[in-house]
């Protein structure tokens, strides 16, 4: 087979779908009602790509991270991954990625026992796919009117 170079154009187009799947991660949780962020730190040495937030009362919050994988080093992935488990707000770990990076993202985390029980895994076409969904879904809603304007 012949390697593959890459070149600056397709750096710059995994740079947007990257971006673009890290952005719609944002949104879906924005709509689902969390506090939503991107490239947000976790804990020591920890920034990833996609946080979910949510307060419970005053009793402190509950974490979901995510980290979007379109090329590179797995082993960075499962760094962040790892260091952000270790915040125990952190009650969730998603690696994104297409179908054949999350498979070998699963190899890789087999032997892992501080985290193979507890990260999950979501295709970044299904990402896309929710996104969709969820803003028609919102959309048909708010063609009901049923919030009057100025509230």
């Amino acid at each position: 087979s012949i390697p593959q170079v890459e070149t600056k154009e397709t750096k710059k187009i995994k740079t947007f779908v990257h971006n673009d799947v890290r952005d719609r991660i944002r949104d879906i949780g924005d709509m689902l009602g969390f506090n939503a962020t991107v490239e947000k730190k976790v804990a020591d040495g920890a920034v990833v790509d996609a946080v979910w937030e949510a307060r419970i009362g005053n009793m402190g919050r509950v974490i979901y991270v995510f980290e979007v994988q379109t090329s590179g080093s797995i082993d960075s992935l499962i760094l962040n991954l790892m260091k952000a488990k270790s915040n125990a707000a952190v009650q969730g770990i998603v690696a994104v990625s297409d179908t054949n990076q999350l498979e070998k993202i699963k190899k890789e985390v087999a032997s892992l026992k501080d985290i193979k029980d507890c990260i999950k895994y979501w295709d970044y076409n299904d990402v896309l796919n929710t996104y969709d969904s969820l803003t028609s879904a919102f959309e048909s809603i708010n063609n009901l009117n049923l919030v009057p304007e100025g509230l």
